[in-house]
């Protein structure tokens, strides 16, 4: 595979967008997994142009290679390669957020004071973001939201004209050629918080010139799944004159107080949800998340949550429509957890939680791991589908997926996904 500056080995592309692709790669100086982007260049550019492009985009990244934040994607280094600058970051072991839309509100609105402290760093910095959208949020295994892609990041006052960023999260200044400023980001995290708890852009339109006329002359449809807290914050942000839009600080009073407004889950203080749909096949006991996840030593695994989530709140209606097909009410077991059937689809997903204390188990016979979900996850078939097993601070979450199609274990993934994002 390639190989960048004598030291990061390419391996596999782990997605693309409009400003480059994003690879893992080797760092096979420091013998660690990294990601790294290849930006993309500009169509019909001149040599001259190109050495300008690049030798702009390596300062840049190089100057925000300097940020370092819990809420940032860490930028280590910037090289070029056959006349395209590639940026090495931090490889974020997660989900990407626009892949777990839509969101309970009291969980966008923490995502939302999470990219907010990251641009808040930025702009003291003198750095513009220019791209914050749902892509760009990634959702860490422990909950954490972290802002990534810097790759086009810019001084204040960058050139609005340059096309940097993705039309339905740029701010209508940008398309009336004014200067660009920390306002015009802010206006990109409503967008983007919009976006989390609504399951589609506000400015969604089929055609691209649709869009950007959206955009700029357009407001966005009332928010139907938004608290009114949370939905009077992104309405705040979405302001159309950037000089109408709260600061930072005022809108992280406005984030704050859109958490508050969530009201506390009940506790559950009932076992697990080990209805006929959780016998667990291939030598995997059912009770095996009830013990394994927990130990003689209570000060291992700190206690980040006082009760269990309500699992009957686990999923939004819209993201059990997209896991099962069709609309279903949440049923509640007798065990504690909760349960969505498609009854004519012959698909079923079930919940449970329960409160932990001691270190994490190790893998049981049959189970295999499981990245991208949680601190600590695994997978084993059940009787007609898959069942998920995570870990989240102290909590411990069962997830089952059943169907009679061949994509059980995606579709468990997926779903366990879901819940650990609403979880944090």
């Amino acid at each position: 595979m390639t190989l960048l500056a004598g030291r990061y080995r390419l391996a596999e592309p782990l997605g693309e967008g409009g400003a480059g692709t994003v690879w893992r790669a080797h760092d096979e100086l420091l013998r660690r997994e990294v990601a790294v982007k290849q930006m993309r260049i500009p169509r019909d550019i001149g040599p001259g142009e190109l050495a300008e492009y690049t030798s702009r985009a390596i300062g840049e990244a190089r100057a925000a290679g300097k940020l370092n934040h819990p809420s940032i994607v860490k930028i280590h280094d910037v090289v070029p390669h056959d006349g395209t600058p590639w940026i090495v970051m931090d490889l974020v072991p997660g989900t990407s957020l626009d892949k777990l839309l839509p969101l309970p509100s009291g969980r966008v609105a923490e995502i939302g004071l999470s990219i907010l402290d990251a641009l808040e760093l930025a702009h003291a910095h003198g750095i513009l973001h220019r791209d914050v959208k749902p892509a760009n949020v990634l959702v860490g295994d422990d909950g954490r939201a972290m802002l990534a892609d810097f790759g086009i990041a810019a001084p204040f006052g960058a050139d609005p004209a340059d096309g940097s960023g993705s039309p339905a999260y740029m701010a209508p200044e940008r398309f009336r050629g004014l200067p660009a400023g920390p306002p015009s980001d802010l206006w990109s995290l409503g967008a983007t918080l919009y976006a989390a708890v609504e399951g589609r852009g506000p400015f969604h339109r089929n055609l691209p010139a649709a869009v950007v006329a959206a955009v700029v002359m357009h407001d966005p449809p009332p928010m139907a799944q938004a608290t009114p807290a949370l939905a009077r914050a992104v309405g705040a942000l979405l302001a159309k004159d950037p000089a109408h839009r709260p600061p930072a600080a005022t809108t992280r009073h406005l984030l704050r107080d859109a958490v508050a407004a969530v009201p506390p889950r009940p506790r559950r203080t009932g076992r697990w949800a080990l209805a006929a749909a959780l016998t667990i096949g291939v030598g995997v006991a059912a009770g095996w998340a009830a013990s394994q996840f927990t130990a003689d030593d209570p000060a291992v695994i700190p206690s980040r949550f006082a009760a269990a989530p309500d699992a009957c709140e686990s999923l939004t209606t819209a993201q059990i429509t997209r896991l099962l097909g069709t609309q279903a009410d949440a049923e509640p077991t007798s065990d504690g957890g909760c349960r969505w059937i498609n009854r004519s689809g012959g698909t079923e997903v079930v919940v449970g939680y329960r409160l932990t204390t001691g270190t994490a188990p190790t893998r049981p016979d049959g189970a295999e791991d499981l990245t991208g979900v949680a601190d600590e996850a695994y997978m084993a078939p059940a009787d007609g589908g898959a069942t998920v097993w995570f870990r989240r601070s102290n909590l411990s979450a069962q997830v089952t997926y059943k169907s009679p199609g061949d994509d059980t274990r995606e579709r468990a993934r997926q779903a366990a996904q879901l819940v650990a994002a609403g979880i944090g």
